[in-house]
């Protein structure tokens, strides 16, 4: 299968669905009814690097072709994943996608791997959160700086957010960008759907405190004054609890 990617041509085994289902070149992140997520093992194809593979999986017919007709669901990510990376955003590069069709009714988006890589909940629950301040200086800067240039992710929960250490310091990315937008300028409203998420998963992990104290105020000395004024934390903090305790207070392990 020869891909048409962003400035080359990426040359893939015809059938996806087959190297995922098989496992034997695909190292499995994430399965349920909608997507299966995994890493390709780029050396079993000639290729120099790793993959991220999404594949969109097949939920009946009327849902095919919906998105048959109406832009797949691996290039409405392609296309969102496209404009934050070239807008310069911490965002794996993305590298190719795949429509459904007639004879192949999965879709399939392909991007970068982020290497040596944890998400925030496992660097949370290794204690880092509270030893290093200059982490969570980096990821507060790296979301306000996020939402500062219009964008917003739409669920950001901790596993989407990764953290890569190295010689020069942090670097954080924002990871599954399915429900991600950018605008023009910064949006209120998607700063606070974002702050919301990112409060509730602190509750699910309970590390509301840190979230609170450590996070926030980390964040607000980002940000500018016109926009600070229009976003109360305490409110965010009120409106993550009733969300939490609406979907019956859950904890992660």
């Amino acid at each position: 299968m020869l891909l048409k990617t962003q400035s080359f041509s990426l040359s893939l085994p015809d059938d996806l669905n087959s190297i995922v289902e098989k496992g034997e070149s695909f190292l499995l992140k994430k399965h349920d009814f909608s997507t299966t997520v995994g890493i390709l093992r780029g050396n079993d194809f000639g290729l120099s690097r790793d993959l991220l593979v999404k594949r969109f999986n097949y939920r009946g017919f009327f849902d095919f072709l919906v998105h048959k007709l109406f832009n797949s669901r691996a290039k409405r990510l392609w296309n969102r994943n496209l404009k934050l990376h070239r807008k310069g955003l911490p965002v794996p590069e993305p590298v190719a996608y795949t429509n459904p069709s007639f004879r192949r009714k999965n879709s399939f988006f392909l991007s970068s791997v982020i290497e040596n890589a944890d998400n925030l909940g496992i660097i949370y629950r290794k204690g880092f959160l509270y030893e290093d301040k200059e982490l969570v200086k980096k990821l507060a800067q790296t979301i306000a700086v996020w939402h500062l240039n219009g964008a917003v992710h739409g669920d950001l929960k901790w596993p989407n957010i990764l953290v890569q250490k190295n010689d020069g310091g942090y670097k954080v990315f924002l990871t599954d960008l399915d429900h991600s937008r950018l605008y023009s300028a910064p949006s209120i409203q998607g700063i606070i759907k974002d702050l919301k998420r990112f409060y509730r998963f602190g509750l699910e992990t309970g590390a509301a405190d840190w979230v609170e104290a450590e996070f926030f105020t980390a964040y607000a000395a980002f940000i500018p004054d016109g926009i600070k004024t229009k976003i109360s934390f305490a409110d965010i903090k009120r409106k993550a609890i009733k969300d939490w305790n609406k979907k019956g207070g859950k904890r992660v392990s």
